[in-house]
């Protein structure tokens, strides 16, 4: 890899965790959308997993006290988990090529709806998403992220409808993360993936990610709650095309 491509992907991972830090979510989108642009998604995403380690646990850690762990504990893990155990038995070795497309869509109308409903609510409040329909949500991201690693925006509208704030919606979704990023490091390290090289090139770009915090710490003292929602929206919109257009 020369020194010109590892230059511009430091640029694009300490983008990537500012908007992290920010908002709870997002890097993975922003790594594989610009990334792929110099190195190949398979690359990108072994590269890009394994310094997830340090700014989720970084956020975890530090705001340890706004996770929710009652969300977690009694709808989150338990919710996704049924629908990543679902994916893994209905769709094991099946072609759903269709899926992807059509979960991008459907988040896209959802995003939009959202925004227009904070668009239309003169007070900015929470959008009042009812528990159902959010445990519903939180399922279909367990089977999205069974089958493409992907359920991460349908996590966070169903998160995002309900009245969190930007602290408490930032710690406990990091944790979805952290977790998340464990379990894929360690089947990356099965399949053989982390060669010398590899790990010689993340060490190389480990440095962009604390740039990527600072600022996205920095950022996310100053936006406020109603702005702090259009972001999570815009941003599934931006997410969602990503799947779209694949």
């Amino acid at each position: 890899m020369t020194p010109e491509i590892l230059a511009m992907l430091a640029g694009i991972i300490a983008v990537s965790y500012a908007v992290q830090t920010v908002t709870g979510f997002g890097s993975m989108v922003v790594c594989v959308t610009l990334g792929s642009n110099l190195v190949s998604i398979h690359e990108m995403v072994t590269l890009a997993v394994p310094m997830s380690l340090l700014q989720t646990g970084y956020i975890v850690f530090k705001h340890r006290e706004g996770v929710d762990w009652q969300v977690l504990l009694q709808r989150v893990f338990p919710w996704m988990g049924a629908g990543l155990l679902a994916a893994l038995i209905l769709f094991q070795g099946m072609e759903a090529p269709w899926l992807k497309p059509a979960f991008g869509a459907m988040v896209l109308v959802l995003a939009a709806r959202e925004l227009w409903r904070l668009q239309a609510t003169a007070e900015g409040g929470p959008v009042g998403a009812s528990k159902a329909a959010s445990n519903i949500a939180m399922a279909g991201a367990g089977i999205i992220h069974g089958i493409y690693a992907t359920g991460g925006p349908l996590l966070v509208y169903a998160l995002g409808r309900e009245d969190l704030g930007k602290h408490v919606f930032r710690s406990t979704l990091t944790v979805v993360w952290l977790v998340f990023s464990v379990v894929l490091v360690a089947a990356f390290g099965l399949e053989g993936r982390y060669q010398p090289g590899v790990v010689t090139t993340v060490l190389w770009l480990i440095p962009a990610v604390p740039v990527g915090i600072i600022a996205g710490e920095w950022l996310h003292d100053r936006v406020e709650e109603r702005r702090f929602k259009r972001l999570i929206f815009g941003l599934l919109m931006l997410a969602s095309l990503s799947l779209l257009f694949a």
